[in-house]
């Protein structure tokens, strides 16, 4: 079976290009991502998780010109991607590593960021990552994600993954995007319910939790260290 950094290496060039023919409200989920950042919060370090190509590092460079940003990724084909985009930002620092093995200094971040990667771990190794962020962070850093999640039901799941086609489509993908990300889903996806998030999360450590915009799949949800 194709690993994940190997599919994510053979669209690299055309990875943004992709989503934002896949995920509906694209836009609106990056605006959310930094919309409940509260106006004093001001993070000296940051890092990506998953940063992919470099669209949520772009935002975080706009929203935090003067931070030291770290973006992780699993792919070499994706960094470099990202390596070429922000030539000119001396404040970046690339990262290539496994979420299911990484190891963060602890303490280390104000702020932790991930767009539409961490569903791509196995549920062990998502609570082990949340352990992670959480020793990873300042006391009261902040950890935002978006990612796809589950239904509480199959039957709510299904009409969620029904109308995303639908919505896909709609952006312009064709048949063969959706077989290749259907592909991908059935191969390397592990989507979880929004509460398990919420639990897990919780358990890591996180005093603070809430989601900040859903639509079908798709979630941000917020998680604070205590002070």
């Amino acid at each position: 079976m194709e690993k994940v950094e190997q599919f994510y290496d053979q669209i690299s060039s055309k990875y943004s290009e992709l989503i934002a023919k896949c995920v509906p409200r694209y836009s609106e989920l990056m605006y959310n991502m930094f919309h409940y950042i509260p106006e004093d919060f001001q993070p000296k370090r940051i890092l990506d998780l998953g940063c992919g190509t470099g669209n949520l590092t772009d935002e975080m460079i706009k929203r935090f010109p003067e931070a030291e940003i770290d973006a992780l990724d699993i792919s070499e084909d994706i960094l470099k991607e990202s390596k070429q985009r922000f030539s000119n930002k001396p404040n970046i620092r690339y990262i290539q590593a496994d979420f299911k093995s990484m190891h963060l200094p602890p303490g280390s971040y104000d702020l932790i960021m991930s767009s539409i990667a961490i569903h791509h771990i196995e549920d062990p190794d998502k609570i082990k990552l949340y352990s992670e962020v959480h020793q990873a962070l300042k006391a009261g850093g902040i950890f935002i994600f978006a990612d796809q999640t589950r239904g509480i039901s199959d039957e709510i799941y299904k009409t969620n993954i029904a109308a995303w086609k639908e919505e896909a489509f709609k952006l312009g993908s064709t048949q063969e995007n959706w077989d290749m990300w259907m592909e991908h889903q059935d191969a390397h996806d592990f989507h979880t319910p929004i509460k398990w998030h919420f639990d897990q999360l919780q358990h890591a450590g996180f005093t603070e939790t809430d989601i900040l915009w859903k639509y079908l799949l798709w979630a941000v949800i917020w998680a604070r260290k205590q002070n």
